[in-house]
């Protein structure tokens, strides 16, 4: 590794690190700010809580809704130096496709055809991650949490949880609030100047896209969001009338 490469991810590293906290990631500071990070292969990797039963909400090609199936949960604890990040895991296997999932917990699953997607709705943005294991139709899920604990290292973790390439963020970012007008669906409500989440009414497939129902917090806004989960682009949307701007009517974007 050249002096420029190491220095760079070096960087990269330490603003992961030193980044701000969200619902699935919890940080602990209590190093120096110029603390020597060393190399990405020395993020050690620690479960800390066990594999336990969960349920795990996953979208099939061409269903209207979610079904629930059994999967495992841990939580593991990645530490580079002083610094910490927990990053909670998910692993299942879908008993139709023979497709498996591990890695970072999301919101969602998509069963696509190259493999399992998963999502997360934060603010006014949708992450995307895929499965750090590949398929394996005779894997159960004591073989997948072996193979999790064998063959993937804390800095993939890491970077499968929070990528650290500013290519991987965009190719894993949709960002809704470019599509969507209504500047009060990601606060909680009209004039607030605090952002927030919008709620999930529905999930579902349409014509090969998936259909997304939010509204804000305060449930007084409403819109509708069609992403093409092959390009994680959004293709379509559409407000229900508010009144800020002045507008009446439903907008709709192709």
């Amino acid at each position: 590794m050249s002096f420029s490469h190491f220095l760079s991810a070096t960087i990269l590293l330490w603003a992961v690190f030193a980044g701000p906290v969200d619902r699935l990631f919890a940080l602990q500071e209590n190093s120096p700010t110029k603390e020597y990070l060393g190399f990405p292969e020395n993020i050690k990797k620690q479960q800390t809580v066990a594999w336990q039963d969960t349920q795990v909400p996953l979208l099939r090609s061409g269903a209207e809704s979610p079904e629930m199936i059994t999967g495992k949960r841990a939580v593991y604890k990645l530490k580079h130096g002083s610094r910490k990040r927990t990053i909670p895991v998910v692993i299942f296997s879908d008993p139709q496709s023979g497709l498996t999932w591990a890695g970072p917990e999301q919101n969602t699953y998509l069963v696509l055809q190259e493999g399992i997607l998963g999502f997360r709705l934060i603010g006014d943005r949708i992450d995307w991650c895929e499965s750090l294991l590949q398929r394996d139709p005779n894997a159960v899920s004591p073989e997948l949490t072996s193979r999790f604990e064998q063959d993937i290292s804390g800095f993939t973790l890491l970077q499968s949880a929070l990528p650290l390439s500013n290519v991987l963020k965009q190719e894993n970012t949709t960002l809704l609030g470019a599509h969507i007008k209504n500047p009060w669906m990601f606060t909680n409500g009209a004039f607030s100047s605090q952002g927030a989440t919008p709620i999930l009414k529905k999930l579902q497939w349409d014509a090969g896209l998936l259909k997304l129902d939010l509204t804000d917090r305060t449930k007084k806004f409403a819109a509708t969001v069609w992403i093409d989960p092959q390009t994680r682009k959004v293709k379509k949307t559409e407000e229900k009338p508010w009144s800020f701007f002045g507008d009446s009517n439903p907008k709709v974007k192709q």
